[in-house]
């Protein structure tokens, strides 16, 4: 058994796809009724915003995509927490189930870690799962306390 991580090029652009399709899939259900128009989106997603402001770590065991995670760079106007204005946003960390405790996600998130720092973000956000909770909190993400409530305003 034979792995390699690496950051994700435009010849990744179809596994990133399958990933984050599988990944959806996993998390929120087949929804085959949206299936090719979230393929397509993903296509144009990745063309337009690879390695420009969104960066996929990928983790390979015997040629095969098995993790990944996703880190989105982003600028707003600058604030106590954030002087530059940049600040990271990780998404999408998942490990085929097959594939799990061996130690692939931490590989992602120290890689995506890397590339947040290279981009001048002066943090990292994320939304934890219960599962993954414990790896994040091991690599020294910290619960966020806020007044603040998160809110989503749907069009229709």
């Amino acid at each position: 058994m034979s792995y390699s991580v690496k950051l994700a090029e435009s010849e990744d652009i179809d596994k990133l796809i399958q990933l984050r399709l599988d990944f959806s899939d996993a998390n929120n259900g087949p929804h085959p009724e949206t299936y090719e128009l979230r393929k397509a989106n993903l296509k144009s997603y990745f063309e337009r915003h690879l390695n420009r402001d969104c960066y996929a770590a990928i983790v390979e065991q015997d040629g095969k995509a098995v993790s990944t995670g996703i880190l989105g760079v982003y600028e707003n106007p600058p604030s106590p927490s954030r002087p530059n204005g940049r600040f990271a946003s990780i998404v999408s960390v998942w490990t085929y189930p097959e594939y799990r405790r061996q130690g692939y996600a931490g590989l992602v998130m120290e890689m995506l870690k890397l590339k947040a720092r290279e981009n001048d973000a002066a943090y990292i956000e994320l939304s934890a799962t219960p599962m993954g909770r414990p790896l994040y909190e091991k690599l020294g993400f910290k619960v966020r306390q806020s007044e603040n409530v998160e809110m989503r305003y749907t069009f229709k």
